[in-house]
């Protein structure tokens, strides 16, 4: 007898029976020899290149990370002094830069005499000569005094309890107390 397969129809197979048995047909594949190692060899093969593309990945993340610690910035005191001192300038130039006239007056003496009137009866406002000159003999219900000893733009409000003041120099040296600078020169 020859070794080479029989062929059978489909169609002549299932209409001699009535089902169809997948054992009644013979197979050719009994003569093909497979080698055994072909699974483990592709098993194999699968886990060396997932191992290989994990291992590219863990290397392209390694770079981001050092990539992204590079960036990062230890932020020491000299940095610290150097952003204060930076601020205090800025601000100082801006507040240089302002003219001083009769709306910026009232609108600091405006923010002064709300604040005082919450607390106690006003009595009077020192003001700059420079300044007092601007803003005339009165402000509202108070009387405005000259006082050379204060800077341009202070205004302070004496009151029965004592007295508030108000104005760019108080905010410069509010400034370099909340940046811990009261040492720096602006």
């Amino acid at each position: 007898m020859s070794d080479a397969p029989k062929r059978i129809s489909l169609l002549a197979a299932t209409s001699q029976g009535s089902a169809f048995r997948a054992g009644s047909l013979p197979t050719a594949v009994s003569n093909v020899k497979r080698a055994p190692d072909e699974y483990a060899r592709g098993l194999a093969d699968g886990q060396q290149m997932a191992e290989a593309a994990f291992e590219a990945e863990r290397t392209a993340m390694q770079r981001l990370l050092a990539n992204a610690q590079a960036f990062q910035c230890d932020a020491g005191p000299e940095l610290s002094l150097l952003l204060r001192e930076t601020v205090v300038r800025l601000v100082g130039q801006i507040t240089d830069g302002v003219t001083i006239d009769e709306a910026l007056l009232n609108k600091q003496i405006a923010r002064a005499v709300d604040i005082i009137t919450e607390a106690d009866e006003a009595r009077h406002i020192l003001l700059h000569p420079d300044d007092a000159a601007l803003v005339g003999d009165t402000i509202g219900k108070l009387s405005v005094r000259s006082d050379p000893s204060l800077p341009r733009a202070m205004v302070r409000i004496e009151c029965s309890h004592g007295w508030i003041e108000h104005g760019v120099a108080l905010g410069m040296d509010r400034l370099r107390e909340l940046l811990h600078c009261e040492g720096m020169a602006a």
